[in-house]
């Protein structure tokens, strides 16, 4: 089993640049990636001015374009289910890198709120990402958006499957699922992921991976009183790397 991405996500505006970068020197794997919602992320607060000015100096970096993902949550999330980008979110996802010509926003991941995955177009969001075709979009999978995974993929959608039983409240999985649709779509896990416990982990995932390639992300625990932590991410970072390097 290889690691694609080592995620570590909900840096906020208290995080420099400096330090961010100092985790995607660790390894070309590492992806930082960012929480966006209404409300506490809209255009008028410090934190929408924040990742707007971090999308604007990643597509300045020369010969450099470091992975980074968006995960949309709540009204904005299910406005993009239903077909419609939001506003703000709109000149985020579109920006591309000055030197490599690739999309700053690697990847968007989209955490389905319940009214979505009971009311959503499949084949709307699959024209969604078909529009932003050369990006990824990640859907969680868990027992609460398992319906609207399938009807993702009986629709015929390119998207990856994100496995966290938790829905994103950072609790451990009982156990960890293999991978569903194989070879049709890209699987990650997360889910009470941390520096201490990933290795554990990824030795648990490797049982059910049947060999593919995956992705791990680490949110919760990646945090020192409520704030991402640089240490620990750069910890976990470095405990991933080197469980993989010990499998060779």
């Amino acid at each position: 089993m290889k690691l694609q991405y080592i995620t570590c996500s909900d840096p906020r505006d208290y995080n420099s640049f400096d330090e961010l970068n100092g985790l995607w020197n660790i390894d070309p794997r590492v992806e930082i990636a960012v929480q966006m919602h209404p409300g506490k992320v809209s255009p008028e607060t410090p934190r929408y001015q924040w990742v707007k000015e971090l999308v604007d100096t990643l597509n300045r970096m020369p010969q450099q374009n470091p992975n980074f993902a968006i995960h949309v949550n709540n009204d904005w999330c299910d406005e993009i289910c239903n077909g419609r980008i939001p506003e703000a979110l709109y000149p985020l996802f579109c920006a591309w890198h000055y030197d490599t010509e690739k999309m700053v926003v690697g990847r968007i991941q989209l955490n389905m709120p319940d009214k979505t995955v009971e009311n959503f177009n499949p084949y709307k969001l699959k024209k969604v990402f078909e529009y932003f075709s050369t990006q990824k979009f990640i859907v969680q999978y868990n027992n609460r958006t398992k319906s609207a995974v399938n009807q993702l993929h009986n629709a015929g959608a390119n998207f990856q499957i994100l496995f966290d039983a938790s829905g994103g409240r950072g609790i451990s999985a009982d156990e960890w699922k293999k991978p569903v649709y194989p070879g049709k779509h890209a699987q990650g896990y997360s889910g009470g992921l941390s520096p201490e416990n990933v290795a554990d982990n990824l030795t648990k995932i490797n049982t059910v991976a049947d060999g593919h390639t995956i992705w791990v992300d680490a949110e919760g625990k990646l945090k020192t009183d409520n704030k991402f932590d640089v240490a620990r991410a750069a910890a976990y970072i470095k405990n991933a790397i080197r469980w993989e390097q010990n499998q060779k």
